[in-house]
């Protein structure tokens, strides 16, 4: 009902502070993601840039004005936004643990993890078929809680050991100044106790 009044999470921006994000997976496809805002533009009788623009979603410039005061900036050292850039559905990604700009987990193995809570929070409502899209409800029968909304992949899982609290502490801070409207750490331990990874130690 709520998807139906026209609350899709569309300006809203997530981060997902995790394992990292599958970048290539159909339910981030940016052209699903452009095609169900242009859905959302023509429900409303506005031209898609005009809608698109009061949506104020993330972008290089405003990446721009900030990445000076960037935990990720301090890390990684990529001078340019565009660089944490990846598409209007997946606006910024950045590697804490790993100090790099390598925001998947194909090259770790931590787990896809952060690509299931992604997908939880914002996965798509459309997805690519041939040279069109469908409705991802109709055919893998999942869509995300917001599927409008942007991801902000914040990677503190990864080839480095950790991570430590200063990695998860860091993309917080991040998230606050990249405007995110929420912020999801699904970390814990499935045992009471001491843990393998500290960080899942530290938070018992």
């Amino acid at each position: 009902p709520v998807w139906d009044a026209g609350m899709t999470g569309a300006g809203s921006r997530v981060a997902i502070i995790d394992t990292g994000t599958d970048t290539d997976h159909q339910s981030f496809d940016n052209g699903a993601y452009l095609y169900a805002l242009e859905q959302n533009a023509a429900a409303k009788g506005m031209n898609v840039e005009a809608y698109k623009e009061s949506l104020d979603l993330l972008d290089t410039a405003e990446i721009s004005r900030v990445l000076s005061v960037l935990n990720a900036d301090i890390r990684i050292g990529a001078k340019d936004a565009s660089a944490y850039y990846m598409s209007e559905k997946l606006p910024f990604g950045a590697n804490y643990v790993d100090k790099s700009l390598n925001v998947t987990h194909d090259f770790d193995e931590q787990g896809s993890h952060g690509s299931h809570v992604a997908g939880i929070a914002a996965a798509n409502r459309y997805i690519p078929e041939g040279d069109s899209f469908v409705d991802a409800r109709d055919t893998v029968r999942m869509s995300g809680v917001a599927p409008d909304a942007q991801i902000i992949t914040m990677k503190i899982f990864g080839a480095a050991p950790g991570p430590s609290d200063s990695d998860y502490f860091a993309a917080i801070e991040d998230a606050i100044w990249l405007g995110c409207d929420s912020v999801n750490l699904s970390l814990g331990s499935g045992s009471p106790g001491f843990a393998e990874n500290h960080l899942f130690a530290d938070l018992l």
